[in-house]
């Protein structure tokens, strides 16, 4: 069993649950202001963490990660917004370029991104990250364009605050999204409006507003069952690659 862990971050406890649940040996860990998860996972030592959602978040959680653990390699896991019209609610897209409103950061890794690309049901794809969440289809498609308008791409919060972090450290990172919602979708609510001053989410005041809205729980529920089983794709892609 290989002595350096290989460290996996996700926004949010849902994003990482999956995977979590099938380390063994696991146990927690505190690392600065934040806790961790260890454990084996495919006779390999894993590091989880949650860094919480949010570019802000996203950085100072996997720094807090590296300051403290030496990894071998950083996945960063969790769901996205679909972009292009090639891909559909489940599609996991394995990213070979990272960007934001900057343009491209520092690639994902050529050998995990080898690797991860051999197994079925994926797609070769982009990140794009941006500092707002994409509720509608017209909002997806101005990032779209302005990510190039290619194929199999998705927008998401923090991977390209994992990928900074990451190489400025200088650790391989690879960066793997589940589509939780199609470029044509609209979200059940405008979740920007529930974001803290850090760009994290306030659950409290989004469940106070459904609580208020009953006719958006559905919609709702749904979102939170695509989620489940974006997750469960997700730890399954990082067994396999593990294994392979």
């Amino acid at each position: 069993m290989s002595e350096r862990l290989i460290g996996i971050v996700a926004a949010l406890p849902e994003e990482i649950r999956p995977l979590q649940q099938r380390l063994r040996e696991s146990r927690r860990v505190r690392l600065g202001r934040g806790k961790a998860l260890q454990g084996v996972l495919a006779e390999r030592r894993i590091m989880t963490m949650v860094t919480g959602d949010g570019s802000e978040r996203a950085r100072l959680g996997l720094t807090d990660l590296l300051t403290h653990v030496d990894l071998e390699a950083v996945f960063a896991i969790g769901i996205a917004g679909g972009l292009s019209a090639d891909l559909d609610v489940g599609d996991v897209v394995v990213a070979s370029r990272v960007l934001n409103g900057t343009g491209e950061v520092p690639p994902p890794d050529r050998q995990w991104l080898a690797r991860a690309r051999q197994l079925e049901g994926v797609v070769d794809g982009s990140v794009y990250s941006h500092s707002e969440i994409a509720i509608d289809p017209v909002a997806k498609q101005r990032l779209w364009q302005q990510a190039g308008g290619g194929r199999a791409q998705v927008v998401d919060l923090e991977s390209a605050s994992y990928a900074r972090v990451a190489a400025a450290r200088r650790v391989p990172y690879a960066a793997w999204r589940a589509v939780s919602d199609s470029s044509t979708e609209a979200l059940p609510l405008d979740f920007n409006r529930f974001r803290k001053s850090d760009g994290s989410s306030d659950r409290f005041r989004v469940s106070r507003y459904a609580f208020r809205h009953p006719s958006i729980v559905p919609e709702l529920m749904q979102l939170r069952e695509r989620l489940r089983h974006c997750a469960s794709r997700l730890a399954s892609l990082v067994e396999e690659i593990l294994n392979s």
